[in-house]
């Protein structure tokens, strides 16, 4: 009993695989759309009126060489390849027949590719994709941005107008700093040796004195007292005529006469202007007694010890300010 229960389960079992594997494979035979090699060969040999059979596929047709007509490109005729797709010629796609959906789905023309479009294909994928912006969402993103920009010019702008105030005060510092060591003005401390008696002195006899007391004649052709007596160190102070032109002619000076000389030194100076003026002061007292003359100031006044002090004042106020 149980051998023939066994025997009626297997027998149950195959038919049953049996007919899952059959109904599998109706099912997929009838979702796949018809092919072309399935379609009874009677049919493929039909012909319209036109010349044509069904799928729009006409005879070969034969071109003589010699004929004059220009040669049509020849078709090569579709083989019949039972269960696959057959290849279909585009220039009869078009065919205005009704024929069921399925059989014009399987004569859709294939898309002939060339390497000319390979190429611009590559082209296509290796350039940039830009997306497509609508006015309302450019402006939209406009305003977005101009937000923050704003904001962040108006942060900016008073740190600018800071940082210019600070550069224009360190400007204003620099430009002080520049004027603050300028040098004072030049300023020039004169005295007169002049003749007694409204008298004037000889030409030679003056010349000769003044060389006596360090006094060497030079530039401007007038006579210079140097830091050193050989006449090559700085000019300390000089003397000129008094009257103008202020200088001496030495070719003829046997022949010139003057009522005085004038002894001049400027300040600033080489050396300590006290110690110049002091000797000044002595090279002039010398020749006034030498040639009997009378040391007078810038005002050709009698010299006073109160006029030196005012000399020595202002050399005082000159190196203060200095």
């Amino acid at each position: 009993m149980m051998q023939e229960l066994r025997l009626v389960l297997i027998i149950l079992g195959a038919v049953a695989i049996a007919a899952l594997l059959l109904h599998g494979l109706w099912t997929s035979r009838k979702e796949k759309p018809a092919k072309f090699g399935e379609k009874p060969i009677g049919k493929l040999r039909e012909k319209d009126e036109t010349g044509f059979d069904q799928d729009g596929i006409g005879s070969v047709r034969v071109i003589k060489a010699g004929s004059n007509e220009k040669p049509k490109t020849e078709r090569k005729e579709p083989g019949l390849n039972f269960g696959e797709k057959p290849d279909v010629d585009p220039l009869f796609a078009g065919q205005t027949e009704e024929m069921p959906a399925k059989e014009k789905e399987d004569d859709l023309p294939l898309p002939v590719f060339s390497a000319a479009d390979s190429e611009e294909a590559d082209k296509v994928v290796d350039s940039p994709v830009q997306s497509i912006q609508t006015p309302e969402e450019e402006s939209a993103f406009s305003e977005t941005i101009a937000e923050p920009v704003i904001a962040q010019s108006e942060a900016i702008a008073p740190l600018a107008e800071e940082k210019e105030a600070t550069d224009t005060v360190s400007e204003e510092a620099v430009e002080v700093e520049e004027e603050a060591p300028k040098e004072p003005e030049q300023q020039v401390l004169i005295m007169n040796v002049q003749a007694a008696n409204n008298s004037e002195f000889d030409g030679e006899e003056l010349i000769n004195c003044l060389e006596q007391h360090g006094m060497i004649f030079g530039e401007m052709e007038i006579f210079h007292r140097h830091a050193d007596l050989a006449g090559t160190g700085k000019v300390l102070f000089s003397a000129a005529n008094m009257f103008n032109p202020g200088s001496f002619p030495l070719a003829t000076i046997h022949q010139f006469t003057t009522p005085g000389i004038t002894l001049f030194m400027t300040l600033p100076c080489y050396g300590e202007a006290e110690q110049n003026f002091k000797l000044m002061l002595q090279t002039a007292q010398q020749v006034a007694d030498q040639l009997g003359g009378l040391v007078t100031d810038d005002n050709r006044n009698m010299m006073t010890p109160q006029r030196l002090d005012g000399y020595r004042d202002k050399i005082k106020q000159f190196h203060a300010h200095a």
